[in-house]
């Protein structure tokens, strides 16, 4: 009887090989969510922030670079409403975004390049030829540079270089300087404390004197001024024009604008005589037209103010433009152009004398001497 403790004999067989993740399904029974069957995704996590973050400081140091340029937008919109850790699929968004907001940047960058070295090369070229690029300017805003500084071609000595061909390109110095601060302002008994002392100061006899001309009829008319200042000699040489004492100042004050259109006609006239034609030509009649202009003004304000009368000269001024015009511009015969100007010369004489008149108190004419 064999031992009831003796194990039975039985032949061996080996176990099947388990297959690779036989332990956890591919895909869980329905029903069935743990946590051995969710997806480990924090390697993608990882690369998406390294991604992002080279092309974060690759945008960073473009934006550095762009210095001082404008006008390029290197804003990428945020995902997240706020702090919170951003999903697989929020992470590709950021990254797809800030790869176009960078091939956008490039793009802006490299055409604002080639404009920039356009312009640099626009500037050799003017400093080279001014004459081929009158009036350009080129900044250093167009050359991507900081600063106010900029390239301007001018003419030199003003019309008469623009006439006679002179250019130059002029660089400026810079931006201005700031202004210095201002004074404090002082409050209003301190400015009636500063009269009282400028008055108690003013020595005796220094005071406005009485005009002796108080009682006659032109002192009532005309408005006072304190004695010596620029206003009194206005009003008084416009008096002295109405009562016929003396020619009529100009509208423009003491300032010798007549003076300073003569002389430019007269160098325009002596340098069109020695420069070739057609520069010299048309520099004799700028010359002509200045000068005319000049003595077309005086002759209009003396005889308008009724100082001495300039019908027959002014009356000719119109005939010659209506000439002029019927000619040039309509294209009528020489004969029915001065036709035309005789009978505007006519009307307009007739005009004028009228307005002198007027103007004089009744004298049909006046002729006084031109040094007085």
């Amino acid at each position: 009887m064999p031992e009831v403790l003796q194990r039975p004999e039985f032949p061996e067989t080996a176990p099947a090989p388990r297959a690779q993740g036989a332990l956890v399904p591919p895909v869980p029974p329905e029903g069935l969510d743990t946590v051995l069957f969710e997806h480990d995704d924090r390697a993608s996590r990882a690369d998406l922030r390294r991604q992002i973050a080279a092309m974060e400081a690759e945008l960073g140091q473009l934006f550095a670079s762009a210095f001082p340029r404008k006008g390029i937008d290197f804003r990428v919109s945020a995902r997240a409403a706020g702090p919170r850790i951003l999903s697989v699929d929020e992470l590709e968004r950021v990254r797809d975004s800030l790869a176009s907001r960078l091939s956008e940047v490039r793009a802006e960058l490299g055409e604002r390049g080639r404009v920039e070295e356009q312009h640099r090369l626009l500037i050799e070229d003017m400093t080279a030829d001014p004459k081929r690029h009158r009036w350009i300017r080129v900044s250093n805003e167009d050359i991507g540079e900081p600063g106010c500084r900029h390239w301007h071609s001018r003419p030199r000595w003003g019309p008469l270089g623009m006439l006679l061909g002179w250019w130059r390109v002029i660089v400026s110095s810079g931006c201005p300087l700031a202004g210095g601060l201002a004074a404090p302002s002082t409050t209003e008994p301190e400015r009636m404390a500063k009269r009282k002392q400028k008055r108690r100061r003013r020595p005796a006899g220094t005071g406005p004197q009485p005009n002796p001309r108080a009682g006659t009829a032109d002192a009532a008319s005309e408005p006072t001024a304190p004695e010596g200042s620029a206003v009194a000699a206005d009003d008084s040489a416009r008096a002295r024009a109405r009562r016929g004492e003396g020619p009529p100042p100009p509208p423009w004050g003491s300032f010798p604008l007549s003076e300073i259109v003569v002389l430019i006609a007269i160098v325009l006239l002596a340098a069109g005589f020695f420069v070739a034609p057609p520069r010299g030509a048309v520099m004799l009649g700028a010359g002509l037209v200045l000068g005319s202009l000049a003595g077309l003004e005086l002759s209009v304000r003396e005889h308008f103010s009724g100082y001495r009368s300039h019908t027959l000269v002014l009356g000719g001024a119109v005939g010659v433009v209506v000439i002029a015009f019927l000619y040039v511009l309509a294209g009528v015969g020489p004969l029915v152009a001065a036709a035309g100007g005789t009978v505007a010369f006519a009307a307009a004489a007739f005009l004028f004398g009228r307005a002198f008149r007027r103007r004089s108190g009744g004298a049909a004419f006046r002729i006084r001497p031109f040094g007085g």
